[in-house]
């Protein structure tokens, strides 16, 4: 039967290392489930690595013919083609995947390490449990998206600048990698923050006012400089219209638009589900430690991390969690450190809301696929039908296994006596990996089909014009239709908006909203296609 402890000493740890060890493994197991790319970055990154492997154009990516891609930083993708390159691999998409899967655990690694040295007791596995618990970065995990990278960037800053006192030479050299990895972004908002903080760093903690901190400055700067001035200068020499539009675009930091309140009243509403359970458990740590927290020097770190990146967000302009995402970092780390203070009748009511929450969520991954398997209630598998047309059952053993195996580890986790706060986290932690393992386990063909564009381009083969000497044309530049057709189809589409009246193509493969009525004196439509989920509708002109 749950019981709950309400001793005040250091409790005796449930959450084993060897549970931990088992409990990440599966819940990364969830992301490295190959698939066909996803939207919104999938598409791109797995088209970009490919180009890059194929052409070797390492500082000018391309997906259509001389039209450079300037929407994420060259960087990312060397780090997927240069393994590729390496290892001689042939399915792209998979192998980044693979890849995408080490990041993950490389970034919990790390964040646990950082957590091992904060002012709590054998806080490490706490802060890797808050983290897979905590929806945002699930949400930039269980995908391929630059976003994991950056966070790994911040977990190596963080990692260096606690360890810059006692090993500055090998804390300089991690802080240069840090900064390489945060500078992906693609404009130079998260690195100005960065260097901020190693500005302000000696001014608000004296830790940091000596000599071993300034080495560790002044070598991470200096090799950063060193890697990412050399990139530049080539860039330059190669390709000198491309090095002006990176510029332009790397230095636009923040368009400072004059709706501030607007812009915090956003970020709030998007903080409170993107890092949940997290918030809770910080406010918590703000509640019992008052002005202790300051004397944690990563703490204090976060507390000024966490207040630059929402004045940077609410001075952007932009609407978007990409802005502020890496806030996971330092709230998690806050997150953690008074969880063995929290009452019992908190613990009690989070664990048992958690119980219910994902018990619900996973009682539901179940109908959806008795569903998919038997047919019945006919108005459920009419829905999923309708979102995956093209989807038939196929029964496989393996999957059925690691969902029974995950809902046993689950019940496991959830029926432990004397429950205390860092078993409530780790009962979450089990919660959210039960749900996302049960359903990548289960339903993973049936959501690819939802969302995969293979059909969609395997259905517009029969039209294109293969012929030696053809090309097809689109109507933007670097849009998703440019990225699945090079890397389902190895086709390169050439991007031009007057294709209709310039173009010396005979074909234009375009995509427009669904409602949109189209247009174009002297073509005619040959074939057209979309996904449920999409608002768009991609369609082959051919002229008359």
């Amino acid at each position: 039967m749950l019981t709950y402890s309400s001793i005040a000493v250091k409790p005796k740890r449930k959450d084993r290392p060897w549970l931990l060890f088992v409990m990440v493994l599966i819940w990364i197991s969830g992301a490295t489930f190959f698939h066909s790319p996803w939207e919104p970055y999938e598409p791109y990154v797995v088209a970009i690595v490919k180009s890059i492997v194929k052409t070797n154009s390492w500082l000018v990516p391309y997906i259509s013919p001389d039209t450079p891609y300037l929407d994420l930083q060259p960087f990312y993708f060397w780090l997927y083609a240069l393994v590729i390159k390496i290892f001689n691999f042939t399915d792209v998409a998979n192998a980044i995947r693979l890849m995408n899967t080490g990041i993950i655990l490389l970034t919990l690694y790390i964040l646990g390490k950082v957590g091992s040295g904060l002012s709590a007791f054998k806080n490490g596995r706490s802060v890797v449990m808050i983290m897979i618990s905590t929806i945002g970065f699930i949400n930039n995990a269980y995908q391929l998206s630059p976003n994991l990278i950056i966070l790994l960037g911040f977990s190596l800053y963080f990692w260096s600048l606690q360890n810059s006192i006692k090993m500055p030479g090998i804390s300089g050299g991690v802080l240069a990698v840090g900064l390489m990895l945060i500078s992906i972004n693609f404009t130079a908002e998260y690195l100005l923050i960065a260097l901020i903080m190693l500005m302000l760093l000696p001014i608000i903690d004296r830790q940091w006012k000596q000599s071993a901190y300034f080495l560790t400055l002044i070598t991470g700067f200096a090799i950063f400089a060193m890697i990412f001035g050399s990139y530049g200068w080539q860039l330059n020499k190669v390709n000198h219209e491309f090095f002006i539009e990176w510029v332009s675009k790397y230095s636009q930091i923040a368009n400072f638009d004059s709706s501030v309140f607007t812009n915090i009243v956003f970020y709030f509403q998007t903080l409170v589900w993107y890092l949940i359970p997290g918030w809770i458990l910080a406010f918590w740590t703000l509640y019992k430690r008052r002005g202790q927290i300051l004397k944690d020097p990563i703490l204090k770190l976060s507390l000024a991390f966490i207040g630059l990146l929402f004045f940077f967000a609410i001075i952007s302009g932009h609407h978007d969690e990409s802005v502020i995402f890496p806030i996971i970092i330092p709230f998690v780390f806050i997150a953690s450190v008074e969880i063995d203070t929290i009452r019992i009748s908190i613990v009690s009511w989070l664990n048992w809301f958690s119980i219910f929450a994902f018990g619900a969520g996973g009682l539901a991954v179940i109908i959806l696929y008795f569903t998919l398997n038997s047919g019945y209630p006919q108005d459920l598998l009419a829905k999923a039908q309708f979102y995956a047309p093209g989807y038939v059952f196929d029964f496989n053993f393996w999957q059925v296994l690691l969902g029974v195996l995950i809902t046993t580890i689950w019940i496991f986790m959830v029926t432990r006596k004397h429950i205390r706060g860092r078993e409530m986290v780790s009962n979450w932690a089990s919660g959210t990996t039960f749900c996302l393992v049960l359903f990548i386990s289960l339903c993973l063909p049936w959501f690819d089909s939802v969302l995969s564009f293979k059909d969609i381009v395997d259905s517009s083969r029969p039209y294109l014009d293969h012929s030696k000497n053809s090309c097809i044309a689109t109507n933007e530049v670097n849009r998703v239709q440019s990225a699945i057709w090079y890397y389902f189809a190895d086709i390169r589409l050439q991007p031009d908006r007057d294709f209709a009246t310039n173009s010396r193509c005979n074909q234009a493969l375009i995509s427009v909203y669904r409602d949109s009525s189209t247009n174009y004196p002297g073509w005619h439509v040959i074939w057209s296609n979309k996904r449920p989920v999409d608002f768009k509708r991609y369609m082959l002109l051919e002229r008359n």
